[in-house]
C-alpha cells in the first residue's frame, strides 16, 4: 500500500514541488521510517505464521516450494530497501549510465519494488489456498 501511495501520490507531488529538496528529503525520511517499521512487523508475523503452518501436517511440497519463493522474494526486496537504496530520496536519484547500471536501476527501483510487493501478496493467497487444500485432502 505504501508503494502505491508513493508512486501515485508522493512522486508526482515531488515532481511538481519545483525542487524543494528540504521538504522532499523530510518526507522521504518519514516514509523510510514507516517502511522500516512495516518490514519489522512483516518479518516477525511472517516467521510466526511460517513456523505455525510448517509444523502442521497440511504443509505439502507445493506449499513449501511457494513459501520458499515468497521468502526469497521478500528477502531480496528488504535487502534492496535496506542496503542498496538506504539513502535514496526522490530528489537524490541519479540517472543510470551503462547497461549494467540501468539494469540494476530497473531491478531496484520503486516500480520494481512495488511489483515485488504485489507478487508477494499474490503468493500469500496461493499459500493460503495450498494450505486449505492440504487440510481438506
Amino acid at each position: 500500500g505504501g508503494g502505491i501511495f508513493y508512486i501515485m501520490v508522493l512522486r508526482p507531488a515531488f515532481r511538481r514541488s519545483n525542487g524543494d529538496a528540504g521538504a522532499n528529503r523530510a518526507i522521504g525520511e518519514e516514509f523510510r521510517g514507516l517502511v522500516n517499521t512495516a518490514i519489522a512487523v512483516l518479518l516477525l508475523t511472517g516467521v510466526i505464521l511460517s513456523v505455525s503452518r510448517l509444523t502442521d501436517s497440511a504443509a505439502t511440497v507445493p506449499y513449501v516450494a511457494a513459501l520458499v519463493v515468497k521468502v526469497l522474494l521478500a528477502l531480496y526486496m528488504f535487502y534492496v530497501v535496506r542496503f542498496l537504496r538506504p539513502g535514496v530520496y526522490p530528489g537524490d536519484a541519479e540517472a543510470a549510465t551503462g547497461w549494467v547500471a540501468k539494469a540494476r536501476a530497473r531491478f531496484t527501483g520503486t516500480t520494481a519494488l512495488l511489483i515485488y510487493g504485489v507478487l508477494i501478496i499474490g503468493l500469500s493467497d496461493v499459500l493460503d489456498a495450498l494450505f486449505e487444500w492440504g487440510l481438506s485432502g
